[in-house]
């Protein structure tokens, strides 16, 4: 069995407080409920009336929702989610029973205080003693200060007596804020709530930070929509105050203090504009919201739907720390499979906390090389969580895809687990269910993954990339035998069509290991094309009785044969003694004439994309010819050459490469309009779409210019390859660019860019 790295990071479960638009109540049990749970700092609170509900729920990349409250409209917001399944099967918080006390079914500041105990002999939350805040019902800043400051929900309702716990254990003290007094600066000064609910997390590097500049959040308290802004700008890691010019009286300590510890947070920013302490609000005129701050060059922020695109702020994934495990790589049903054991957890392992379910995020390192139909790095589509669950678990509610890795939920007590290879034919299929089409491997497609797995993967088909290979298996249909003579002649003549081409041209080209320096002969490639079994060899004998020839393949070859033609048996020493030449005939995937040639295009395209791309597979995984059928009923079957697919980072959108290749063509306009079709279909949302169009000739002036059709005013998505590109190397490709554009580049941007350069430019429309 192999090995590889397995590198884990553990986080609290995200939840989405999901309430409805002035529910004040739910507001605060959301807060509440929060404070009790390690890392619930970081919940957003969805309002389901609002336009931006759905873009939060992008933003913060939610594990679950849960809603706060009985209503037709919660539900409702619930169900347009159903990937994002609840795991818990049950509430937030269980009540006491006669055999169970009462337990949280998520990661608890209990759990918290219990790990720092048994590491440290204490908590670093309460070193300074930690100060409790209480404040009257009717203080006008209320739910500022539930905000700021935290509360637990009552002992009736959840079972634990959060806030006795957290004084007996840090012997701090409780006090109460009086209306008539301002805030003391203290409150920022000393650990409490909500400094337990955050201690030990810290920022993972994935996805990367967007707007987050610290400083005050300026609105008003008796404003529900403010108090939910103010909320998830801090659930997204931005330090804030809430501060309500109507009752500014009540932060005269408050105020200088924050903007001083907030300026010394800033002071050792890279960037000089990052420098400065920033004014968020959601009034439009941002110089009143600036008034009780004077002129200390603050940075303005005004909130709006667009901050939540995920292009402005953007919700880190707060985590614990990073581990390391060995996997140990093995295999099941078919599918490769790691296990692991789950390292350092810097949380309570103990069984009492069975029930307290977190999330371990992974990478994988190592795995899987050689092994194109399966991967363990799945695209960040989250409405295909469950399909992950059941393919790379066994408990559908478990796996949950993130940027650049994959979560899963386990309970605190878990001491191993594994995890399935995501086999490509199934991503595939389920990419095109997103988009209405229903998908499974057309027979080119099949003939083209065997062809690849004979030549040992993709860049195997680089020995396509000289024309004397393509001839010959053009020359020599399945039936005809030919002699290794006249193969090394086809290899290495000149095409009549192409005189300006030689096997010289491809001297340097790699298909196997060779000496340095040692030039590429037409032996070692006509070896490479037997070795991999493209060609079987043998020889032509002549039956006595019916005078007719057959090949008769080596492996079959005795000294008395059998005619296939007569079925009379003879003996052929004579024949084989006389003979000086063994005789190839084309077998395996090229052993029919039916869609076997295509393959050729086919995998010489995607050798040019994986060289392009750098890592290869290891920047996305491809399938080989598809038949498509709309799901609905309402169109033909379709059929695209191949499918390659890009997994990126939040919130780059994962991109889909659709595939139209033919040997000397022509594309037709048909195929164009086809291949639109599909590319408009697959959700926006989720993918970033580009069209390859690939032949081993020129283009003409016809087809370029139905090609640019599938760009338009904000999108170029076409990408055009003919034989001057398919046929070099990356290397060669780089020098020839010196003398004359071709369409290459390490993204699909890149290719996109220069097609639209070479082809769609004023002079060649």
């Amino acid at each position: 069995m192999d090995t590889l790295r397995v590198d884990i990071s553990y986080r609290p479960l995200r939840i989405a407080w999901a309430i409805r638009a002035g529910d004040f109540d739910a507001y605060r049990k959301a807060i509440r409920y929060s404070s009790a749970l390690w890392g619930g700092r970081f919940n957003p609170i969805i309002v389901v009336d609002h336009e931006s509900a759905s873009q939060l729920i992008d933003l913060f990349r939610v594990d679950f929702i849960f809603p706060v409250g009985e209503s037709g409209e919660l539900n409702d917001f619930t169900k347009k989610y159903p990937h994002l399944i609840n795991p818990l099967h049950g509430p937030i918080f269980v009540e006491k029973t006669e055999h169970y006390p009462p337990y949280a079914n998520v990661l608890d500041v209990r759990n918290a205080l219990a790990h720092w105990r048994e590491k440290l002999g204490r908590t670093p939350v309460i070193n300074k003693g930690a100060r409790l805040r209480r404040w009257r019902p009717d203080d006008p800043l209320s739910d500022i200060l539930l905000a700021q400051l935290g509360d637990y929900p009552s002992v009736e309702e959840v079972g634990t007596d959060y806030r006795s716990l957290l004084l007996e254990v840090s012997e701090g003290n409780d006090s109460t804020l009086e209306i008539t007094q301002p805030v003391p600066a203290d409150v920022i000064q000393h650990s409490g709530i909500w400094h337990l609910s955050r201690v030990g997390l810290e920022r993972h590097y994935s996805p990367g930070a967007g707007r987050d500049s610290p400083g005050f959040f300026v609105g008003s308290a008796a404003d529900f929509d403010d108090l939910v802004c103010h909320w998830n700008l801090r659930a997204c890691d931005i330090p804030l105050w809430f501060i309500d010019p109507n009752h500014i009286g009540r932060y005269a300590e408050l105020i200088p203090s924050w903007e001083k510890a907030m300026r010394e947070m800033v002071a050792g920013y890279r960037h000089e504009w990052d420098r400065r302490v920033a004014i968020w609000t959601r009034r439009e005129d941002l110089e009143d919201a600036c008034k009780p701050f004077g002129n200390a060059g603050f940075l303005r922020c005004r909130v709006t739907d667009h901050t939540w695109n995920g292009r402005n702020v953007r919700a880190p994934m707060m985590h614990f720390g990073y581990a390391s495990a060995l996997g140990v790589l093995g295999g099941e049903g078919g599918k490769p499979k790691v296990s692991f054991a789950l390292p350092e957890k810097p949380f309570c392992g103990d069984i009492s906390f069975s029930r307290q379910n977190l999330v371990a995020s992974m990478s994988l390192i190592g795995a899987l090389y050689g092994d194109e139909q399966h991967t363990f790095h799945p695209p960040y589509i989250p409405e295909l969580n469950e399909f992950y669950g059941r393919t790379m678990h066994f408990l559908y509610d478990r796996v949950r895809v993130e940027p650049e890795r994959i979560g899963l939920v386990i309970d605190a007590a878990d001491r191993d687990t594994f995890l399935y290879a995501l086999p490509v034919g199934e991503l595939t299929e389920r990419v095109f269910d997103l988009a209405g089409y229903a998908a499974k491997l057309s027979p080119a497609g099949l003939v083209t993954r065997q062809l690849i797995a004979r030549l040992g993967g993709i860049h195997g088909a680089r020995v396509f990339k000289i024309p004397g290979v393509r001839r010959l298996l053009k020359t020599h249909g399945p039936g005809g035998a030919f002699t290794k003579r006249s193969a090394l002649q086809i290899i290495g003549c000149k095409d009549p069509h192409r005189p300006d081409v030689t096997f010289n041209d491809f001297d340097d080209l790699y298909i196997e290991p060779r000496p340095p320096g040692e030039k590429l002969k037409q032996d070692a490639v006509f070896g490479y094309l037997v070795e991999k079994g493209l060609f079987r060899i043998g020889v032509e004998l002549v039956c006595p009785s019916c005078r007719m020839g057959t090949w008769t393949s080596l492996d079959a070859l005795k000294q008395r044969v059998v005619c296939d033609l007569c079925g009379y048996e003879h003996d052929a020493s004579r024949q084989l003694t006389d003979s000086n030449e063994w005789h190839f005939r084309r077998s395996g995937v090229f052993g029919a004439e039916k869609n076997a040639l295509g393959a050729v295009p086919v995998s010489l395209t995607l050798d040019y994309l994986g060289e392009e791309f750098g890592g290869g597979l290891h920047e996305g995984s491809y399938s080989p010819s598809l038949d498509l059928k709309p799901k609905d009923g309402s169109g033909a079957k379709s059929e695209v050459d191949f499918v390659w697919i890009i997994p990126r980072a939040y919130p780059r959108k994962t991109v889909v490469i659709l595939g139209e290749c033919k040997d000397q063509g022509p594309i037709s306009s048909q195929d164009i309009q086809i291949l639109r079709a599909i590319a408009d279909a697959l959700p926006r949302k989720r993918f970033k779409t580009f069209v390859v169009l690939s032949q081993l000739a020129p283009f003409s002036r016809e087809l370029t210019q139905a090609a640019k059709s599938l760009n338009d005013e904000y999108r170029r998505r076409v990408i055009l390859l003919t034989d001057r590109e398919l046929e070099l190397e990356r290397i060669r490709r780089l020098a020839k660019n010196e003398q004359k554009k071709l369409v290459s580049g390490f993204s699909p941007e890149d290719m996109s860019d220069l097609t639209t350069e070479i082809y769609f430019t004023e002079e060649k429309a």
